[in-house]
């Protein structure tokens, strides 16, 4: 079951931009921090400089470009109106940005009151937008199996802030206590909730509509996201009590969750019957590829009981989400460019100023199709060499972080030339209607 497009909701431009342009920024500032402190900072899971690179990647990147794509696809897809949409982006961006910025330096300078600064900049960002989001969702009258998993997915995020803001405050108020134990708990939440959740609500969708597959069967789509959730509240439990046993279960239980969902969705672009190459679908592929290969070695680490975090870590937020959202850029971005510049052309055509319509170029040429492949390959090289680094630092890691620093800024430069054309065609169109 698809649901219908309302693109006449379609928020301003600007809503999704400012956060897809700039989520970039925080992996470029990623790369620096691990180009300067170089493979010592991997010696542990618990290097201040690992945490701040983590946060800028999860907060910076991820967080940003997901929190931007939901503005624009929830409208779209659920037919939902956001309430003062310019507004509403611009409250949660600003604090967004600065409060990642400030978490991150919180732990390269070691500064405790910048992690209070982080926590009311983060915690402001996430409330108003969970607030809105959540009640638009609740309030829609689209019944498509998304719209739950975005509900799930947005609870998952309630949660992960929650224990984010706790665990923050042990940073930043050396009186109380920091529960370590409850950081893995967060990383879950984080990564398997909230990032896992809400691409899977994407997918459902998007790949049958874009890449003109067979839709996911419907037994994945209805109960895979319940089953995830509840292994959540298991694993949570089991943290809780604790119960290793528990905990083993639930995390096997949710392995074996994330391999069906990436083995169905390689299935589903199988069945692809748009011929054209597809940038889009080579990032679905690799991401894919990158989530049953992080099943994989964790099963067998498990087995044979050893400890894989920087791999494990780099293969899902790197492999697996960094990937899906990259490829959903060069989707989103090119998208809601040409609708609001065909939209404003047919306003001139409708008023008879035809002379003063802009040239829109298919979508494909907003963002050469070569510009998004060469940054594909670019991105495809830098994980490979992070999950060298991961096992083998001294040789591979400074290679690794230039790799994925040149790939970035290919991304960066992509993403803010499409904006920039954008404008101009904006103010091509405004000095034209100005013209007696």
């Amino acid at each position: 079951m698809r649901a219908d497009l309302s693109l006449q909701q379609t928020p301003p431009f600007s809503v999704p931009a400012r956060f897809l342009v700039s989520a970039p920024l925080f992996s470029l500032l990623a790369a620096l921090v691990m180009l300067w402190y170089g493979p010592e900072m991997i010696s542990h899971r618990w290097t201040p400089e690992l945490l701040a690179v983590t946060h800028f990647l999860t907060l910076g990147f991820l967080a940003m470009s997901m929190l931007g794509s939901l503005m624009q696809l929830t409208p779209v897809l659920m037919g939902m109106v956001i309430p003062r949409a310019t507004l509403f982006s611009g409250i949660v961006h600003t604090p967004l940005f600065l409060g990642s910025a400030c978490l991150g330096l919180a732990w390269l300078l070691q500064i405790n009151q910048l992690f209070s600064i982080a926590m009311a900049l983060l915690g402001f960002a996430f409330l108003i937008f969970i607030m809105i989001i959540s009640e638009r969702l609740w309030r829609s009258e689209n019944r498509h199996v998304t719209r739950s998993m975005m509900l799930l997915a947005v609870l998952a995020l309630v949660i992960t802030a929650s224990l984010g803001l706790y665990l923050a405050m042990g940073y930043a108020f050396p009186a109380f206590p920091l529960v370590r134990q409850w950081t893995d708990l967060h990383l879950s939440w984080g990564l398997l909730g909230w990032v896992a959740m809400l691409i899977m609500a994407v997918a459902y969708q998007v790949i049958p509509m874009f890449q003109i597959t067979d839709d996911y069967p419907a037994m994945h789509q209805r109960w895979l996201g319940w089953a995830i959730f509840a292994c959540m509240l298991t694993l949570s439990l089991a943290y809780a009590l604790p119960v290793e046993t528990l905990k083993t279960v639930s995390s096997i239980l949710l392995a074996a969750c994330l391999m069906i969902f990436a083995l169905t969705t390689l299935w589903v672009l199988q069945t692809r019957r748009r011929q054209i190459p597809d940038l889009t679908m080579m990032f679905w592929q690799l991401a894919m590829v990158s989530l049953v290969l992080l099943v994989l070695i964790w099963a067998i680490s498990s087995l044979m009981n050893f400890d894989l975090p920087v791999l494990l870590g780099a293969l899902f937020i790197h492999g697996f989400a960094m990937t899906t959202i990259t490829g959903m850029m060069y989707k989103i971005l090119p998208f809601i460019i040409w609708l609001h510049l065909s939209t404003r052309n047919k306003t001139l055509r409708d008023e008879g100023k035809r002379e003063s319509q802009v040239k829109v170029p298919h979508m494909r040429k907003i963002i050469p199709e070569i510009a998004g492949v060469r940054q594909y390959y670019l991105h495809l090289i830098s994980l490979i060499l992070l999950l060298f680094a991961s096992l083998l630092p001294q040789w591979f890691f400074h290679l690794a972080a230039l790799s994925f620093l040149l790939a970035q800024t290919v991304l960066f430069f992509n993403l803010a030339k499409a904006a920039h054309f954008y404008n101009s065609k904006i103010i091509e169109l405004e000095t034209e209607h100005l013209i007696p």
